[in-house]
Order: structure tokens, then sequence, then C-alpha cells
């Protein structure tokens, strides 16, 4: 990281600001969405979808601007595999 700039964070780190896996999905109990504890754990791989975006911005201090810049940089990285 380079002084001064800010770093976006990735969705692991996202997902653990939360408070993990089951906290996210323990939450989302009360959403019309309810989450699996695996489907949580599959964003690391395909991105965070937008439409549980607010459920996570509830949990911890992030932004949508945050969380697309998270899912872009997952989907980079997968093309360049």
């Amino acid at each position: 990281m380079v002084l001064g700039m800010s770093t976006i964070r990735t969705i692991p780190d996202i997902i653990k600001d939360c408070g993990g896996a089951r906290r996210i999905s323990d939450a989302s109990e009360t959403t019309t969405r309810p989450l699996k504890i695996d489907a949580v754990y599959k964003w690391a791989i395909t991105g965070i979808p937008d439409r549980h975006w607010s459920l996570l911005m509830s949990l911890t201090e992030t932004s949508a601007e945050e969380l697309h810049a998270a899912k872009c940089a997952v989907r980079t990285s997968e093309t360049a595999a």
C-alpha cells in the first residue's frame, strides 16, 4: 500500500468485518433473500451479488462503491487466470 492512498478491501475482508459468514447468514434470515453460509463463502469466487449489498452495509462500514470495486477485482482475477 502506498502511503496516503486508500486500498479496497477484498471480499474475504468485508465478510470478516461483517462478523463472518454465519453472522451474515443469520442477519439475512430477516430479509426476503435468506442466505446459507456456503453461499456467503462463494462470494470470494463469484463476487457479492448486488441484491445483498444493503445487508452488508448494515453490518459493517462499507459503501456501494467499495462493494462494486471488490466485485470487479474478483471478476478481473477470474479472467486473468
